[in-house]
C-alpha cells in the first residue's frame, strides 16, 4: 500500500531561468534522493499536479 501526499512547490523565477522545470520525473528523483533505499520502480511515484504554463517557463529561459 502506498500513501499519498499532495505538495505545492515554489520556485523563484531566477531558478526557472537558469532551467529549472519540474516534471514528474525530476520529483521522483528529488524523492528518490531522500529515500536511497527505496525501489523507484515499485516503492516510489511523483506526478507533478500543476505547473506553469510551458509558453512562461520558455519565456523565462530566453527561448522566446
Amino acid at each position: 500500500m502506498k500513501l499519498k501526499w499532495t505538495v505545492e512547490f515554489e520556485v523563484d523565477e531566477i531558478w526557472v531561468e537558469d532551467g529549472f522545470n519540474l516534471t514528474d520525473e525530476r520529483a521522483l528523483d528529488m524523492l528518490a534522493n531522500d529515500l536511497r533505499f527505496a525501489n523507484m520502480n515499485t516503492e516510489l511515484g511523483a506526478r507533478v499536479i500543476k505547473a506553469p504554463k510551458p509558453e512562461k517557463l520558455r519565456a523565462l529561459q530566453g527561448y522566446i
